[in-house]
């Protein structure tokens, strides 16, 4: 009995291609991309210095804050404005990722005015 042959490199890289876009059209994937639309949105609404690398850490944030947060936003969501129709999950995933991302600037601001208050760079 012969054994197969090893996969080559094209076909290793077409399975991880339809494993990743399983993953996308499933719901966590939804809401992980969703997250990243409004990290990224929230990016693109900073004032001042917009880096690609900032832009990047948002979205991964974003993802991983819609991810975990998105239940508690969708509740959250639908006790302030009613009862959501089409994709409220996906609302919900980007509406976190948006908040997720205002709270982690409130955050690091603060972190960077402390920093200048005692005299160190912020941006290092």
């Amino acid at each position: 009995m012969d054994t197969p042959p090893e996969p080559g490199l094209l076909q290793q890289a077409l399975f991880y291609a339809a494993m990743v876009g399983a993953w996308i059209t499933g719901e966590a994937g939804r809401a992980a991309l969703a997250g990243a639309a409004g990290g990224l949105v929230r990016w693109w609404m900073t004032v001042g210095k917009c880096r690609l690398r900032d832009g990047a850490v948002m979205a991964a944030a974003g993802s991983l804050m819609s991810l975990y947060f998105s239940p508690v936003m969708l509740a959250l969501l639908e006790r302030w404005i009613g009862e959501i129709r089409g994709d409220a999950a996906g609302a919900a995933g980007f509406a976190s990722g948006l908040a997720g991302m205002s709270l982690a600037k409130l955050v690091l601001g603060v972190i960077e005015a402390h920093a200048r208050k005692l005299g160190g760079r912020p941006d290092a």
